[in-house]
């Protein structure tokens, strides 16, 4: 088991702490003091349970006799184990509140300690002496060096943690003592053996000091024929562990001293398969007219362009009226947010009367489905008397326009909701366990607004909670991201870690209080992981009925299993190979596994609502499956550019603004550049380049070779903050960051730029990049961009902007950056001897905006397009059938696509996996017997 203790917070069980309020800008801090606790079963009067425990909980509540024991003796010592039969016997006699060591005499059995009442789990665990001391491993940041007055207050807490005998932290340090203190004050209760590890522990670092030295001296009288650079060790050579960053100046030495021409571009690390894919992709589009006005792109940069002007409208000096407007923005959206969070959270519905003379009457006749009748008290109006009819299930499904397939899932739910007899599940608890699978287009998110609308109409929104794993398909359904329920936020990547929820979380509580129906949409993008800590969250807020999937919440799954798998985790359809011992995250993955697999209805959607194109339909159908014709790789060679019989101008509308799907965002960054530039040569306008902000500890990058290696990352590299932002007036963009996903501003809304206010530099700042033309205006302090979203759900304008006029601010991310790529052959040689990591940490701030003009294919998933331009040849490395059925089926009609270049037939040949087939056969044998069970009409 695996524990890290607070450093901070080391108190009772019973400490308030635990019903303080989580919010995302404390998080850092959180990060660095949160105690972690694991989920174990327990056996109580009640039957059997799962509680919160950790190693602190066993230390502070051990056996009264063990009292004089600290935390490293204990953790060598003894361990925690199961009651059984044997321990039972000796528990006879034993005391059930103070916890003591029970009498084993007669038997061979190792030392036994009951644990204190108030341990959770008293009543089905004890503690047994190992038959050998174990050496204790400790984990977070290393105890710091005994003579370093800069950490004498983090080295004593530490020690009086570990070696000095308590049960709170009263017992370590009192309110008027610093941690110096209380340490020489409690010296005499560290015992000899104790004494012995404290030493030991500094002489670690003395060793290691001595390590390095002599590393360094090896290094330096290397014969000059094994090339290695003695600049990789500084002379002065200590370095503090806790401390990440604390190599930043030594890198930056060291790259101070490579020469010049020794720099790589981010391209040279990548493969030369990769290499070949970009250049041949960039090649095929430049061959089109797509950037017809560029002309001979490379040499761009070296044209005089002395007929462009500048657009004083859009790029503004900012002054200080812009910058008060600014913080009343940011405030007003952060109000707003709230309150549609609440909105979403609580469900309450908008229909009401706000004229206090007017009293509402409800009907209920108008539910003739509902199992009760409503007892309608006689009240008597004071003016007027409305009476509001409530929609029945069937004025929904016309007003929706619900096929047969969609109604039958939908009269499943709401009857399931209404309470009715033919719509039982047949379980204990009747816990409705429901999937909704279908490929795109076949109207899931239409279904979903649907029975949202029923809800709402019929009062009981508070009951429906709808989330997904990315912000546009969240936005999509008017839900939000699972993610925003974990704790969970990109603000340092570096550390990136969830929340910590315990029972007793008011917070948790009260947002989970009424929920009854919890809508998962995208279920592809769903990883195993991530499904089992949501249900874990869940479980914590409900804590009633812990035996149930999601504590008894009926689940509601949409999505299609086709389309593309979550990033960095297992879908859901995957199955674990038997092993001997599973890890953490690996348990948690087989308990996702087990709510999968325990779905108990599914009805499928397969009546395509989106494409209207009937051959086209029937060619998506086969690629699907992976067994397309040579007839349907014939009818999409017809859409080619340069195809014989195709006529269209890529210079204008409405293919000038269609997006290009490819499926490199490196392929997409470089994309977006020229079409930036391709606009505002067609414009007259000069290119406006916003350019990132980066810093290492806190200080400006002065290397210009590192400078403009971080800056031309591809933004997927930098925590989606590109280092170049082209701008021209009227461009699409798309932001990079949840904004606020409630309000429909979020990762992936689309937008239209609008203006930019900057601070302007005295002196013109100039960038040696071949990517841009000379003409082009860096700006490197840009306060906010006005973007025009027209899918923001604010329901008035901010103040002084049109209704959908929101204005994006700077945001600030961390990333880290291997600088190896721009080292010698020798340098980087030496690192990988003296194991010296080569990777610094970059802070970045920089408008969470880039260009619209190309996308990923990715990203495209859960979107309707009007026009794609989809480059078809699929890149190195594996290939799964979403890679090239997503994009396709993103259109409407064959008529609404054109691809970039040709490509093989084998790209629609791709078979969906083995695991894909056994879950989607096994998802239709129950829609077989969901049909059976509940009643079609």
């Amino acid at each position: 088991m695996k524990v890290r203790l607070s450093e901070k917070h080391i108190d009772e069980e019973e400490s308030d702490e635990l019903s303080i309020p989580f919010h995302e800008d404390q998080e850092d801090e959180a990060k660095e003091t949160e105690e972690q606790f694991i989920l174990e079963p327990t056996k109580t009067k009640s039957g059997h349970s799962y509680v919160m425990v950790n190693t602190r909980l066993d230390y502070q509540h051990r056996s009264k006799d063990l009292t004089a024991l600290c935390l490293y003796e204990f953790i060598s010592l003894f361990h925690k184990k199961v009651i059984d039969k044997s321990d039972r016997r000796l528990l006879t006699n034993a005391k059930a509140s103070d916890g003591e060591r029970l009498s084993i005499e007669g038997t061979k059995m190792n030392e036994r300690h009951t644990f204190a009442s108030l341990h959770p789990q008293s009543s089905s665990h004890i503690l047994i002496k190992h038959t050998n001391p174990v050496v204790p491993v400790l984990l977070g940041p290393q105890i710091p060096r005994r003579e370093r007055e800069d950490t004498r207050e983090r080295y004593c807490r530490a020690l009086l943690t570990l070696f000095v005998p308590w049960r709170s932290v009263g017992d370590l340090c009192s309110l008027k003592e610093t941690w110096s203190q209380a340490l020489e004050a409690r010296k005499l209760s560290i015992s000899a053996d104790a004494l012995k590890i404290i030493e030991n522990i500094q002489l670690l670092h003395e060793c290691k000091n001595d390590r390095d030295e002599h590393l360094h001296q090896i290094i330096t009288e290397t014969p000059t024929n094994i090339k290695i650079d003695p600049i990789l060790i500084p002379s002065c050579y200590e370095i503090d562990e806790n401390n990440p960053e604390d190599d930043s100046e030594e890198l930056l030495q060291m790259l101070s001293l490579v020469n010049e021409s020794t720099i790589k571009a981010y391209s040279a690390s990548l493969s030369s398969h990769e290499q070949r894919y970009l250049f041949d992709a960039l090649e095929a589009i430049d061959k089109t007219t797509r950037f017809g006005s560029l002309n001979d792109y490379k040499n761009l940069s070296n044209k005089n362009f002395s007929w462009i002007a500048d657009d004083f409208n859009a790029f503004i000096v900012a002054d200080s009226h812009h910058g008060t407007m600014s913080k009343q923005w940011k405030q007003d959206i952060e109000n707003r947010k709230d309150q549609a969070r609440s909105y979403l959270i609580s469900g309450e519905d908008s229909l009401e009367v706000r004229n206090d003379e007017v009293q509402v009457e409800g009907v209920t006749s108008e539910i003739p489905t509902s199992p009760f009748k409503m007892n309608i008290a006689a009240v008597p109006p004071v003016t007027t008397t409305i009476a509001i009819s409530l929609p029945t299930k069937y004025d929904i499904i016309r007003k929706f326009t619900l096929n047969s397939q969609q109604q039958f899932a939908f009269m499943i739910i709401t009857g399931h909701l209404d309470g009715d007899n033919q719509f039982h599940t047949g379980t204990i608890d009747n816990q409705l366990l429901m999937c909704v699978p279908g490929c795109g287009g076949t109207g899931k998110s239409q279904l979903i607004r649907a029975i949202t609308n029923y809800f709402q109409m019929t009062k009981r929104g508070t009951m429906l909670r709808k989330v997904a794993p990315t912000s546009i398909a969240a936005a999509e359904i008017d839900g939000l991201t699972i993610h925003s329920f974990l704790g969970e936020s990109r603000k340092n990547s570096k550390k990136r870690q969830t929340r910590t929820f315990r029972p007793g979380d008011t917070k948790l509580e009260n947002e989970w209080r009424h929920v009854k129906y919890l809508i998962i949409d995208e279920i592809s993008m769903v990883g195993l992981s991530l499904l089992a800590r949501l249900n874990r969250i869940v479980k914590t807020a409900k804590h009633i009925n812990m035996d149930a999937p999601f504590g008894g919440v009926n689940m509601i799954f949409f999505g299609d299993y086709l389309q593309y798998s979550p990033v960095l985790d297992k879908p859901l359809y995957h199955t674990h190979a038997l092993a001997q011992q599973y890890n953490e995250r690996q348990i948690e993955m087989q308990c996702a596994q087990k709510i999968i697999s325990q779905i108990n209805c599914v009805v499928e959607l397969n009546q395509q609502m989106r494409t209207e194109d009937a051959r086209y339909l029937e060619l998506l159908t086969r690629l699907r499956d992976g067994k397309s014709t040579v007839e349907d790789y014939q009818l999409l060679c017809t859409r080619v550019i340069g195809a014989p019989n195709l006529k269209i101008s890529l210079q204008q509308e409405p293919w000038n603004e269609a997006p290009i799907l490819v499926f490199r965002n490196t392929l997409r960054t470089q994309l977006n550049n020229r079409a930036v530039l391709n606009k505002a040569i067609e414009t007259g306008i000069r290119p406006v380049v916003c350019v990132a902000q980066d810093y290492i500890r806190n200080k400006a990058i002065d290397d210009s070779r590192l400078r403009k290696a971080i800056l031309e990352l591809p933004d997927n590299k930098t925590e989606h903050l590109p280092g170049y932002l082209p701008l021209v007036p009227g461009m699409p963009v798309l932001l990079t960051e949840n904004i606020a996903t409630e309000l429909g501003l979020s990762n992936g809304t689309r937008g239209i730029f609008r203006q930019l206010v900057y601070d302007e530099l005295s002196e013109d700042v100039q960038f040696d990049v071949a990517i841009f033309p000379k003409h082009t205006k860096f700006i490197t302090r840009p306060k906010y961009a006005l973007v025009e979203f027209s899918s923001c759900k604010l329901a008035s304008g901010l103040k002084d902007l049109e209704k959908k006029i929101i204005p994006i601010s700077l945001t600030e991310q961390t990333f880290t950056y291997d600088i190896k790529d721009l080292l010698t052959e020798t340098v980087s040689k030496a690192a990988k001897v003296v194991k010296r990591p080569t990777k610094i940490v970059i802070k970045r701030k920089a408008l969470p905006l880039i260009p619209a003009y190309s996308i990923t294919t990715h990203k495209s998933q859960g979107q309707t397009l009007r026009k794609i331009f989809v480059d078809l040849v699929t890149p190195p490395g594996p290939v799964e059938v979403a890679s090239v059925y997503v994009p396709l089926s993103r259109v409407k009609r064959l008529g609404d696509l054109l691809i970039v270049r040709p490509f093989n037939f084998s790209s629609l040949q791709v078979k969906p996996t083995a695991a894909q087939m056994e879950e989607l056969n096994r998802l239709n044998k129950i829609a077989i017997k969901t049909r059976k069970h509940f009643p079609t009409t």
